[in-house]
């Protein structure tokens, strides 16, 4: 098949696609590729569309499809491992494809009407794990527990928000949730997050009279019957009683209250409600 046939039959099972699904690909075009590869992209508009806006272009890659914003951005997740075939298409005449390699995770589309230059700019991944510290409908911060400093993670339509099994949209998100987030790094280092997990949110139910409320941040007062750690999510002090249920642990070694110290990073997990928190677990992360 040459280019133009290919062009063509691109344009053709997009069409299909968005209708009923290319005939033997029984994916979606919500996407349902079983691989776990994350590719995000920005489309750039030169040549012959130079000037014209960058928003509503269609991106076909492994039977998903992804329509690029005001930015030009559009991101997929569930790719197979491999070299990443795209095909670009618009009603007003775009109808162009290109190809980002098997390590490709983020990649610059310069797209005239008939061509695709792909360059890539990012090919490493980021996890962060720690409180949110500020969210929105397109970003989202965390104090990271690694670093113990704030990360910023850019949200796109591809990315996957879930408690569990649960999927979740941004809003339901709140500053104080603890969060895993896994994202692609460009080469300029900024962020874009492909998948946000929720671990624990800060002030679920515990279904027994209580409230539950996590910290994260650096100890500041400790001993055998208190803790005060120097709260991320709020920036104030946050104190809790130890009792002689309370787990203390770093990784799975226990330990004792005795082996906190001042400094030291620790995410804490209590019961309570106000000035009256219990902690039920401490774990150690990374001691100053």
């Amino acid at each position: 098949m040459n280019i133009t046939q290919y062009r063509v039959s691109a344009v053709v099972c997009l069409t299909v696609l968005l209708l009923t699904g290319c005939q033997g690909n029984e994916n979606s075009v919500t996407g349902t590729s079983s691989g776990s590869r994350f590719l995000s992209g920005e489309v750039q508009m030169v040549g012959n569309l130079a000037g014209a806006t960058p928003a509503g272009v269609s991106v076909m890659a492994q039977g998903q499809v992804a329509t690029t914003d005001s930015a030009g951005r559009f991101a997929f997740m569930g790719l197979n491992d491999g070299n990443v075939q795209m095909a670009f298409s618009r009603a007003d005449g775009i109808s162009a494809s290109g190809t980002a390699s098997s390590v490709a995770a983020a990649v610059v589309v310069e797209l005239q009407k008939t061509q695709a230059t792909i360059r890539e700019t990012g090919q490493s991944k980021r996890e962060i794990e720690g409180l949110i510290t500020a969210i929105s409908s397109s970003s989202i911060t965390v104090n990271d527990a690694s670093t113990g400093g704030p990360v910023s993670a850019t949200i796109v339509g591809a990315t996957v928000i879930r408690h569990g099994n649960t999927t979740m949209t941004t809003d339901q998100l709140k500053v104080g949730d603890r969060v895993h987030v896994k994202a692609s790094v460009a080469s300029d280092g900024t962020l874009t997050a492909f998948e946000i997990m929720v671990q624990n949110q800060g002030d679920d139910s515990t279904g027994g009279g209580g409230q539950t409320k996590e910290l994260e941040g650096l100890i500041t007062a400790v001993s055998d019957a208190s803790i005060t750690v120097m709260n991320a999510s709020t920036g104030g002090p946050v104190t809790a009683l130890i009792t002689k249920d309370t787990v203390i642990r770093k990784g799975n070694t226990r330990l004792k209250a005795s082996d906190l110290k001042t400094g030291d990073r620790v995410h804490v997990k209590t019961t309570g409600s106000g000035d009256a928190l219990t902690a039920t677990e401490i774990m150690l992360q990374n001691p100053a």
